[in-house]
């Protein structure tokens, strides 16, 4: 039956440690996916349109510490 299946409920006191780990996780994922959008965006940007460009940059500027 199909509700063999489902993952049970999450409990509602979940560990301090892994909710760390999994905060971590994301956001090395986060920057790797940044990362890759960068780097996407630098091998295209050549087709978009001229003033595509500038919008990129400057909310590139203010993401950054």
């Amino acid at each position: 039956m199909m509700h063999d299946f489902l993952p049970s409920p999450p409990s509602r006191k979940r560990d301090p440690a892994q909710i760390a780990k999994e905060f971590r996780s994301f956001a090395a994922f986060d920057r790797w996916m940044d990362d890759e959008l960068e780097r996407l965006v630098a091998q295209w940007m050549h087709t978009a349109a001229p003033n595509a460009s500038r919008s990129w940059r400057i909310e590139r500027k203010l993401r950054q510490p």
